[in-house]
């Protein structure tokens, strides 16, 4: 256990009492009233010892009392290990809404299944209009296709006849 904290750096703070990283980071987290969850020191520690001003800037730009979510996002940002599992939380997370959104539409398309099958089923003679709309139709095209040959034979002057002495 003692080797671990051979890491850990020491300032003085006045003559008689040294300060760990750890406590610094802590003592900051406590005054901005940051839940203390690893991720946050892990965040806390590259925004005051780290060599990306940016990071601290952005946690600054938060405020007191800033919110776990826009502490999330910066360290998702700039990929701090410690938050690589949110990653993972969120894929799921975003996953699981698109399969409901998918399955809320999938119900709404069988429902409006069963309504059409119910409204076919309860059309009395149903197959008796169909078949007379289908030959309805077919008269149609009929005429629709003899309406054209006619006007193309219309709209087209006839051919000279050739002699045969010319």
């Amino acid at each position: 256990m003692k080797n671990s904290q051979t890491g850990v750096s020491a300032y003085s703070i006045d003559e008689d009492e040294t300060e760990t990283e750890l406590e610094v980071i802590g003592r900051f987290m406590m005054r901005l009233k940051v839940r203390n969850l690893p991720r946050n020191y892990q965040l806390f520690h590259e925004a005051l010892y780290g060599q990306n001003g940016d990071l601290a800037a952005e946690i600054e730009a938060l405020g007191p009392l800033p919110p776990q979510s826009g502490l999330d996002e910066i360290g998702l940002k700039y990929r701090l290990v410690s938050h690589c599992g949110l990653v993972a939380r969120k894929s799921e997370s975003d996953a699981a809404e698109m399969l409901r959104e998918v399955a809320d539409q999938l119900a709404k398309g069988l429902m409006k299944k069963q309504h059409f099958a119910r409204t076919i089923e309860q059309a009395s003679n149903t197959s008796d209009a169909l078949d007379s709309l289908n030959a309805s139709l077919s008269n149609l095209m009929l005429y629709e296709t003899e309406l054209t040959e006619r006007l193309r034979n219309c709209t087209t002057p006839p051919e000279p006849s050739r002699s045969a002495g010319a």
